[in-house]
């Protein structure tokens, strides 16, 4: 269709779609349609518009735009609802941002997305930063409620907490004391519920954030639900002033594009409507699908499913495969036409939605019960031989091997999940490039915020 044309974008997406035949991962349309995109299909161009006289205003609605945030704002059980179009991304540095001010307290996990990070950098905050536990797969384990709250009762200044709830993996701490804490304290409780769109449609998930008394939370429609990547939304509590709720819908309006996507806005509405009318039906046939292909999983020699959440909640909708070689596998898998949504140390992460089918578990299981072990070395980008430290304006890149003792001027991203594992001021350790070193090795995708090679490092030229 475009062979003739010198559209690299385009090319690109055609020869993905022809290698990619199942989707366990984001977005959560997964390539399929639902009546409603048929019409926004056929309109495509003409739905197009900016604001107009009758199109309305996000910033200021008052018509179809403002009937749409009200049956969104009923559908998430907030105070009020705001459709992003710069993803949530967008609604975690406006409610950080706006209920904050210069060297303000705000308590996060280590593990929290870059966006929290970024916050704080813009807004000049004071950062307490709760260290990362893991289980023995090295998959990362929510915060306990109890840490948490003995953290706040030792920073009664604190102004914030900002948590990721779910996690990437699916797990969740409960904060239902945390949150009445926090409003009784006159502390904000933003929570990241980037993953958790679905919540509330099925009574083995956990609560959302709304529900269970946070002030604010984000929503990546994208990734759970029927809706074009990059369309989240923010939702505000009853807890909220009506002032702290119009700073924060201030700070979207500064943040975010002054022309917020039609098509986007369309496919949240579109999002909400179809959860909201098919969201406890589909969750249940999904949930017996992957409760089949569980089963299933537990005959097999060389993989297994992880089914041990340490207490925590767990999504669902999130299956976590375990393999030695989580790279191996993944590649196995995309020559079979199935693509995942990240790997970690030891594990695959898959993400369903509504939209996955029983024959999707079963092509994958099928696809998994033929893998063989081939012991093949992963070929990477990362090669330290006859490197050496570069000068460069404002400090220095050093190669990894030899960067320990130096301070970072760029953040280091494990990417997914986009959490920051190291970041910029911090004194490089030897086990620190080991930790990357190993991750490299097993094909985890590791991002810099500045100069992208991952053999060298960005840093201040200050060895000590």
């Amino acid at each position: 269709m475009t062979k003739n044309l010198d559209i690299p974008v385009l090319k690109g997406l055609f020869e993905h779609k022809n290698k990619s035949e199942i989707s366990f991962h984001m977005p959560g349309h997964k390539g399929k349609y639902i009546d409603e995109y048929k019409v926004l299909q056929e309109n495509l161009l003409s739905f197009d518009v900016t604001e107009l006289d009758d199109t309305d205003d996000l910033y200021n609605p008052k018509g179809f735009l403002k009937e749409a945030l009200q049956k969104l704002s009923k559908e998430r059980k907030s105070m009020q609802s705001i459709f992003l179009t710069n993803g949530s991304t967008v609604g975690i540095l406006s409610s950080i941002m706006a209920l904050t001010n210069i060297n303000d307290k705000i308590l996060i996990e280590e593990g929290c997305h870059k966006s929290v990070y970024n916050a704080i950098e813009l807004n000049n905050l004071n950062p307490i930063i709760l260290s990362t536990k893991y289980d023995e797969n090295k998959i990362p384990l929510p915060t306990s409620e109890d840490r948490l709250l003995n953290t706040l009762k030792e920073n009664p200044d604190m102004r914030a907490v900002v948590l990721s709830r779910p996690n990437y993996y699916g797990l969740c701490a409960n904060i239902e004391n945390l949150s009445r804490y926090c409003l009784e304290n006159n502390i904000y409780l933003i929570i990241d519920e980037a993953h958790g769109s679905h919540l509330s449609y099925n009574k083995n998930l956990p609560k959302s954030a709304m529900e269970l008394g946070a002030s604010v939370s984000i929503n990546s429609f994208h990734k759970t639900l029927p809706a074009f990547t990059q369309t989240s939304v923010l939702n505000l509590s009853k807890n909220l002033s009506l002032y702290d709720r119009k700073r924060v819908l201030a700070m979207v309006e500064k943040l975010q594009s002054s022309s917020p996507s039609y098509l986007m806005m369309a496919s949240i509405d579109i999002a909400r409507a179809y959860i909201e009318k098919n969201g406890e039906d589909k969750l249940k046939i999904l949930e017996k699908n992957i409760e089949e292909f569980s089963k299933k999983i537990d005959s097999l020699d060389y993989i297994s499913i992880l089914k041990d959440f340490k207490g925590y909640e767990y999504d669902f909708t999130r299956p976590i495969l375990i393999y030695e070689n989580p790279k191996e596998l993944e590649l196995y898998l995309q020559k079979n036409k199935i693509y995942i949504e990240m790997i970690g140390e030891n594990s695959l992460v898959l993400v369903s939605s509504l939209m996955d089918e029983r024959k999707d578990f079963d092509r994958l299981y099928l696809s998994l019960k033929n893998f063989k072990k081939t012991g093949e070395k992963l070929k990477t980008n990362y090669n330290q031989e006859n490197l050496k430290t570069i000068s460069v304006e404002n400090g220095v890149l050093v190669p990894l091997s030899l960067s320990e003792g130096y301070t970072l001027q760029e953040n280091i991203i494990p990417y997914p999940p986009g959490n920051i594992y190291l970041k910029k001021g911090d004194i490089i350790k030897k086990e620190n490039i080991e930790y990357l070193e190993n991750l490299i090795s097993k094909g985890i995708h590791i991002y810099k915020d500045f100069y992208k090679d991952i053999n060298f490092i960005y840093c201040k030229n200050n060895w000590r």
